[in-house]
Formats: C-alpha cells, sequence, structure tokens
C-alpha cells in the first residue's frame, strides 16, 4: 500500500479549498455584475422613454458647432432624421433658405454663450418646406469632468402660441379702436 507524504496532501487539499473559494468569489462577482448591468440598462430604458415622450425638441452640438445629438421631438418638429442632422455643421437644413444669415448670427450669439435666459426667437424649416416659430433656450454642456464640451439647446414650437398672440393684440387694437371712437 502507497500512501501520500502528508505535505503534498495538504498542499492538495489547501490548492483545491482555495480553488473552491475563488470559484464562489468569481460567481459571486459575475451575479453582482449581472445584477448591475440589469439595472443599468433599465435606467438606459427608462432614460430613453422619458426622451422619446418629450415634446420639447433638444439638439447638443460641439464647440465648433457641429450638430451630435438630437431627440425624437426634435426630428418631428423639423422633420428630418437623426442620422440627417447628426454631424452636420452650419448652415443647417432646418434653417430657412432667406434667413441663413440671421440664423447663422443668432448661432454665433449662442456659441460666444451670449444667448439671453429669455430664449431666442427663430424661424425653421421643415424638410417638406413648410416653415414655422421656434423659442429657443441655450446652456453650456458639461461633461463629466466639469468642462464644456458643447452647447445644449430646447426648442418649442411656438407658432400656434405666436397666432395666438397676435389675435389677441389685433383684438385688443380693435377694442382701443372701439372705445377711443365712442368719445
Amino acid at each position: 500500500q502507497t500512501h501520500l507524504p502528508p505535505l503534498p496532501l495538504a498542499w492538495v487539499v489547501a490548492l483545491s479549498v482555495l480553488t473552491v473559494w475563488m470559484l464562489l468569489g468569481s460567481w459571486r462577482h459575475l451575479r453582482r455584475r449581472a445584477q448591475i448591468q440589469s439595472a443599468l440598462v433599465q435606467e438606459t430604458n427608462f432614460r430613453r422613454a422619458m426622451e422619446n415622450s418629450m415634446l420639447t425638441g433638444m439638439r447638443a452640438m460641439d464647440l465648433d458647432g457641429r450638430i451630435t445629438y438630437v431627440n425624437a421631438a426634435f426630428c418631428a418638429m423639423t422633420g428630418f432624421s437623426e442620422a440627417a442632422l447628426v454631424g452636420r455643421a452650419p448652415p443647417f437644413p432646418y434653417w430657412p433658405p432667406d434667413r441663413i444669415e440671421e440664423n447663422q448670427r443668432l448661432l454665433e450669439q449662442e456659441m460666444q454663450g451670449r444667448s439671453p435666459a429669455s430664449g431666442i426667437e427663430v424661424g425653421l424649416r421643415r424638410k417638406d418646406g413648410q416653415t414655422f416659430d421656434a423659442r429657443l433656450y441655450v446652456s453650456p454642456l458639461i461633461d463629466p469632468k466639469g468642462q464644456q464640451a458643447g452647447w445644449m439647446t430646447s426648442i418649442t414650437n411656438i407658432t400656434e402660441a405666436k397666432r395666438i398672440r397676435d389675435q389677441l393684440s389685433a383684438s385688443h387694437e380693435r377694442f382701443t379702436t372701439v372705445l377711443e371712437g365712442l368719445d
């Protein structure tokens, strides 16, 4: 009968225990990583659902004025696809041909950080050629390191609100004219 000397047997047992312990640690690590990845996917899906539910158009530009991101509302508002807009430099395809110089001046103002907090009113063009009035609010886009990486713009279609405002103004003028005529 042969039997193993005690020292090699102890090494085999120790290495076996160490291997089992490392396998359990790896299994726990993989399980935790899968949980974190699942949470990240859920968070990303939630944020994407929120983004796609927005009625406000969002556009991000780098420091050179090149479009780096547009949301679904922006695409719906202008009629241009994300692929047609991302990577584009001015003049943008949603600028009306007769307003390119004005929109270029406003963009330069944006890029210098001189946009008013009350927003900028601009005329934009849909892919089908129709124009609409929009209000843009611009803010610096800050990266995780705290450095400005570009500009974030929210865009709201104000065509209907402007039409109602103009009707109310005209109605007020007519009312004022009638009141003055009563004297």
